[in-house]
């Protein structure tokens, strides 16, 4: 938070002593001068001592800089839960960082709520009134979001994503962040009609869930299926499942994009050929 030094300071409240903040905290038991408190680099503010313009632009400051960073997203409404923000941003910085660079810029807001509510989830809180929030703000992008990053996807599947492109592009950089991004965007947007194949499921268990995925898309008039497969096992068990899956559903491949680690197939159902 190195600008939250200035931007107490344009609102009236000066910290001579300190030029960076690394943690901000509340509590009305404070003595110092009734309102402020500094240990270290931490500020310790007695909001009910400020004054009433200085509680207005503190709330300001907070929703528009310090909040959004740690992840909470609020709407108009809803009461920040400032200190459990600030506690978990140290926590969530380390996977923040990681993604900050190859997702596009206007998801790292949502990648920061997504995993401030990860860790509350993980904390045993309940996290439906975040994700109510999330939705409202993001639609349905960020339930996707949420979802993934709740189930562990961004650590389990889309940074090993990113070190198979880089694997594949060593020398272009860029271009291995360009082909994450299509595939992250395709993923995010496509997420109800996606099945990531996992290497602890067997090939029948595969079979059927796809299939049984597909036939249900069908009757909410969804004709497609995009399936992901990472690491030459799972590349492999999806190419040998094909066959089958098509002849059970009467779906064709209308795309197919591979190399000996990673698969990405697009099924589609033509019409007349809904499955019994």
């Amino acid at each position: 938070m190195k600008n939250l030094w200035e931007a107490f300071k344009a609102i009236g409240i000066n910290l001579p002593k300190l030029k960076d903040i690394t943690v901000l905290k509340f509590s009305s038991l404070i003595h110092v001068d009734n309102s402020i408190k500094i240990e270290g680099s931490t500020v310790i503010l007695n909001p009910e001592r400020l004054s009433g313009k200085q509680k207005r632009a503190l709330k300001h400051l907070l929703r528009a800089e310090v909040l959004p960073e740690a992840g909470a997203i609020l709407d108009e409404n809803s009461n920040p839960i400032i200190g459990e923000a600030l506690d978990v941003l140290p926590a969530i910085e380390e996977t923040a960082k990681k993604f900050r660079s190859i997702i596009p810029a206007k998801d790292i807001p949502l990648l920061n709520a997504c995993l401030f509510l990860r860790a509350r989830f993980q904390a045993g809180v309940s996290v439906e009134d975040l994700k109510g929030q999330i939705v409202r703000v993001y639609g349905a992008r960020g339930r996707n979001f949420a979802n993934l990053c709740t189930a562990g996807y961004l650590e389990e599947w889309f940074w090993p994503l990113y070190e198979e492109l880089l694997r594949a592009y060593p020398d272009d950089p860029r271009e291995a962040a360009g082909k994450f991004r299509t595939l992250y965007n395709s993923i995010l947007n496509d997420l109800p009609w996606t099945e990531f194949v996992s290497s602890r499921a067997s090939a029948t268990t595969v079979t059927d869930h796809i299939e049984e995925k597909m036939r249900r898309n069908t009757e909410m008039g969804v004709r497609y299926l995009n399936v992901h497969g990472l690491g030459e096992a799972n590349v492999r068990k999806v190419l040998k499942l094909l066959p089958d899956i098509q002849k059970q559903t009467g779906a064709v491949v209308a795309r197919l994009d591979q190399d000996t680690t990673r698969v990405f197939v697009r099924l589609e159902i033509p019409p007349g050929a809904l499955p019994e």
